[in-house]
């Protein structure tokens, strides 16, 4: 079997039990969690791990279920899209990946990781906005 179509089939498999989880996580803006991303295509970020897993920050809460969010990486990239900083709870490097930007279920969420400093966190909604204009 093409491992592409394979990803797809088990990441198929378990977006069916996160579509059924009945658990209530209670978040808000500035958190990073591993969220339970799926296998994207091509350029975009892939979650990793059997629960395709990746960490996100916050963005915006719209609702106790709907958020809006930023990928992260460690991989250290300099350009207008990317957005270097520290957490704190174990010291990396992480850097959000401005490009990366959507909104998903708090279904997705898998776990909490920490929170991002407010100027961290200030400074990338400023960039946002203005890479969205």
């Amino acid at each position: 079997m093409d491992n592409k179509k394979e990803l797809f089939d088990i990441w198929n498999e378990e977006k069916k039990h996160v579509a059924q989880k009945e658990q209530k996580i209670y978040f808000k803006e500035r958190d990073v969690f591993f969220i339970s991303m799926w296998k994207n295509i091509w350029r975009e970020q892939n979650g990793k791990w059997s629960k395709f897993a990746r960490p996100v920050i916050i963005i915006k809460k719209f609702t106790n279920n709907l958020f809006r969010w930023v990928a992260l990486t460690t991989k250290k990239k300099t350009w207008i899209y990317y957005y270097e900083f520290d957490l704190k709870s174990n010291k990396w490097k992480r850097i959000a990946i401005l490009s990366q930007i959507k909104l998903y279920d708090s279904k997705r969420m898998l776990s909490k990781i920490w929170f991002i400093d407010e100027k961290d966190f200030l400074y990338i909604r400023k960039k946002l906005t203005e890479l969205l204009q």
